[in-house]
């Protein structure tokens, strides 16, 4: 301490005035600036002292994370890697043709399905975040179902945009619950600005406020500690959306249905998060928010509905040739050893693989609500059936000419008419083979084309 005084008094000595007024002021700065963040660690510490009062247990938050970290962990233990679409399928991710062909359910479960393990950790870190602030301001009931409502709104546009493509709305849901953040936020700054604005006294000000709990104690909780928000809190939860955000955008999911949920947390947190600070909404008024949002979704999925399974349409197609075609060949191979008559063959042709394919065309013919992204598919798939029909009736015409019945074929003659007639019927047995091998080449291009499409 001596030699820290001897010190200062030479420094003391060696400065000019000037110096030692500059440095004052710096000195002087920095205490306040201490002062300034005691004081909002105090305040901080009295906010979440308050929040603690008002919901003394996370319930919700712990909930969502636990689902969502034993989804992940089903899936890492699955024969199949976490990201594959089977997989994700599995879990309750969502896919047009089957969440609109009654699983509907799946709008639910997909906000609870991620598709790796480092989207699940940014997503708990997010959750026990946000909920350690955000459940105890809105109730546990309106944190859940905010999530909820978020993540349904987020695969009902994901239905619409992508209906072929596996989603998940596990992101869109945490959005939902920044957007409730926010707008609780709002409606926090908007009431202080009020306050800061009032010529009324703070006798007068806690009168007001005490008469208007009074008219509303039907409509929120009033038994509760006032919580204001701090600002530092905000801040907080800011850096945390900023940081969620980023690593969202980096890993491809935002999108325009994540964007969707945070409008729905939006909407919801203008209903709920009015009176934050002061009261939680009660039952009721979640209730009637979430009987709201239902409604809407109700509305928005109804045109989405039966969306048309094309897959196993287009594989009953490719199996359909594959069948066909090894029939053919086996009774093609007893014909050459004589097991099979010339006409039996033909009636193959004709009358038992023709009928399969115009049934095949039929399904096609009577999917509805195909997506934009398959009906290419579909038409390429009915243009094949119609040209492979053609070709198998060809080749049964071409069996008919060029292996006459010999019990019903004329009697050989030398003369010259003879010679002509069996020249035209030679044309026209080549002609009719040609014919066949030309409808089959166009059936077997068309074909092609329907196998190497990418299927879902």
């Amino acid at each position: 301490m001596l030699l820290l005084v001897i010190l200062a008094g030479l420094a003391f000595r060696m400065t000019s005035p000037e110096d030692r007024e500059r440095y004052l002021g710096i000195a002087l700065d920095r205490v306040r600036q201490l002062k300034a963040e005691a004081a909002e660690t105090e305040v901080e510490q009295e906010f979440r002292e308050s929040l603690r009062a008002r919901t003394p247990h996370l319930i919700a938050t712990p909930v969502l994370v636990a689902i969502n970290v034993a989804v992940v962990a089903g899936m890492l233990f699955g024969a199949a890697a976490i990201g594959d679409p089977d997989t994700l399928m599995a879990w309750g991710a969502s896919l047009g043709p089957r969440t609109t062909n009654g699983e509907w359910w799946r709008l639910v479960t997909s906000a609870f399905v991620h598709t790796g393990t480092w989207h699940l950790l940014v997503s708990v870190a997010i959750l026990f975040q946000l909920g350690a602030v955000l459940e105890r301001l809105v109730g546990r009931l309106a944190f859940f179902a905010v999530y909820v409502s978020a993540g349904v709104f987020v695969g009902l546009v994901n239905l619409s945009s992508s209906p072929l493509t596996v989603t998940t709305g596990a992101s869109g849901a945490i959005f939902g619950l920044y957007g409730l953040a926010f707008a609780s936020a709002c409606w926090e700054l908007l009431h202080q600005l009020r306050e800061e604005a009032s010529p009324q006294t703070p006798t007068e000000t806690a009168l007001a406020e005490t008469e208007t709990e009074t008219a509303n104690e039907t409509e929120f909780e009033t038994a509760q500690p006032w919580v204001p928000i701090p600002l530092r809190s905000m801040k907080r939860l800011g850096a945390g959306a900023a940081v969620f955000l980023v690593f969202s955008a980096l890993n491809g999911y935002v999108h325009t249905a994540e964007w969707t949920g945070l409008v729905v947390g939006v909407a919801c947190g203008l209903v709920l998060g009015r009176r934050v600070s002061r009261e939680a909404p009660t039952t009721k008024w979640v209730a009637g928010a979430m009987a709201a949002a239902a409604t809407i979704a109700i509305a928005c999925a109804m045109p989405l509905a039966n969306i048309a399974n094309v897959k196993p349409e287009i594989v009953n197609v490719l199996n359909t040739e594959e069948r066909t075609s090894a029939a053919y060949r086996a009774a093609s191979d007893a014909f050459a050893k004589g097991f099979v008559t010339a006409e039996a063959l033909a009636r193959l042709a004709d009358r038992s693989i023709v009928p399969e394919l115009q049934a095949a065309d039929a399904r096609l013919k009577a999917l509805k609500n195909v997506p934009q992204e398959q009906q290419a598919l579909v038409a390429d798939a009915r243009d094949y059936l119609r040209l492979r029909s053609a070709s198998w009736r060809a080749r049964a015409d071409a069996i008919r000419k060029t292996n006459p019945d010999p019990r019903g074929a004329p009697k050989p003659a030398a003369d010259t008419h003879s010679r002509l007639q069996a020249e035209a019927r030679f044309r026209s047995n080549q002609t009719a083979l040609g014919n066949a091998e030309g409808a089959e080449r166009a059936a077997r291009d068309a074909f092609q084309r329907i196998k190497s499409a990418p299927l879902l």
